[in-house]
């Protein structure tokens, strides 16, 4: 039965104090890739609140990702982490419906000992198991195109250009990408062709344990549906990013990621009515779509950040160390999300630009979890806040 909240559904950190623990003896150390079956019961140790409780250690160097699952038939499984400053996080249910698993994923970014606290949701004896994976860091691939200079087709779209250059480079100098691993086309060099081929050539580099970025500043677009898809647009228009010789249309963009065999593939829409092209290409597991407006919205300009956009100059904060909100040296799908979410209220666009509508920030992730792991540094490492 699940009636305590858990903040941002699957993480939540608590500071000592709040939920103080006492100290118990540990029953063993727990190594990545292994599986220790327990069983809360009479004279186990107790928690504040008189719930059985069984301690382990995490056996795992400093700088690993490791996801904790607490699985049982038995009892509501209730999972806690402490962190060797005292600081830890607790899961009840990491899915909503049946299931009654609790689920972490933490980074081990500090010397000393991590431990894990199988217990219930309320005072339950009755068998469990804990398993620790690690999860293998990823390589990054990115494909970057802005647009500023349409050529005489669009009115020029000022900076957008330089959207694109300044995230490649935040991904390069944020220690999360190889400078070889990313493509930048600009103006005249993002043609539908250029695209293509430099979305085919990443493409073959990106593996399963890999993340693919794919972002655009520029000009969106809406047009009358193909007919292929007409039974899929209530308003009988699809949504298109305006590349330098025609548009690429939601339904073009969605074919080619169904392509990638990347294990994580986040797309950054930044141009009008992307909202709609967020809900059209996430159509299997492994996609995140954030962009900037609505699909019946336009996007406004941001030249008092000096950028083209909103949600490139936020998307840039947040791989640039502000996205790590409770400051792990880790970004989860989730906290990336809220993230931006927070920055668009800070920051975003007027509502008072009446022109523009009532810009908010879309998000699609279909079956990507909110515990998905979008990018960690190693200790030490994290590149500093962007804002004092």
């Amino acid at each position: 039965m699940t009636r305590r909240i858990v903040p941002f559904l699957v993480l939540a950190q608590v500071m000592l104090g709040m939920a103080t623990l006492p100290a118990h003896a540990a029953r063993g150390r727990i190594s990545p890739g292994e599986t220790v079956d327990g069983h809360l019961e009479r004279g186990d140790d107790r928690l504040e609140d008189d719930e059985y409780c069984d301690t382990y250690l995490i056996d795992a160097d400093v700088g690993t990702v490791v996801r904790i699952t607490q699985t049982s038939d038995e009892i509501d499984s209730y999972l806690i982490v402490r962190r060797p400053d005292g600081t830890q996080w607790e899961n009840d249910d990491y899915t909503v419906g049946e299931s009654l698993d609790s689920r972490l994923t933490i980074l081990i970014n500090e010397r000393g000992d991590y431990e894990i606290l199988c217990t219930s949701y309320s005072v339950e004896t009755g068998r469990y198991q804990v398993t620790v994976e690690e999860i293998p860091r990823p390589e990054y691939y990115g494909l970057f195109v802005g647009i500023e200079n349409y050529g005489g087709e669009w009115e020029d779209a000022e900076l957008c250009d330089e959207d694109a250059e300044n995230m490649y480079d935040a991904f390069v100098d944020s220690g999360l990408m190889e400078r070889d691993h990313g493509i930048v086309l600009t103006n005249g060099g993002a043609e539908r062709r250029d695209v293509e081929n430099a979305f085919n050539e990443l493409r073959r580099e990106a593996g399963r344990n890999d993340v693919f970025v794919f972002f655009f500043s520029g000009h969106g677009n809406q047009m009358e549906v193909s007919p292929r898809n007409r039974s899929n647009e209530l308003d009988g228009l699809d949504e298109t990013i305006a590349l330098r010789d025609g548009d690429l249309t939601d339904d073009d963009l969605g074919d080619m990621l169904e392509e990638l065999d990347a294990g994580l593939t986040v797309v950054v829409l930044d141009a009008c009515n992307s909202g709609g092209i967020a809900r059209d290409i996430v159509r299997r597991p492994g996609i995140v779509c954030f962009a900037s407006s609505e699909e019946d919205v336009l996007s406004d300009f941001a030249p008092e950040l000096d950028a083209g956009g909103y949600l490139s100059v936020f998307f840039r904060e947040a791989i640039l160390g502000d996205g790590d909100i409770d400051g792990d040296g880790m970004i989860l799908v989730g906290e990336l999300a809220r993230f931006l979410l927070r920055r668009y209220y800070q920051e975003g666009p007027s509502p008072d630009a009446a022109i523009y509508g009532y810009q908010e920030l879309v998000h699609e992730r279909g079956l990507v979890s909110q515990d998905t792991v979008f990018c960690w540094w190693q200790p030490g490492r994290r590149p500093g806040r962007v804002k004092p």
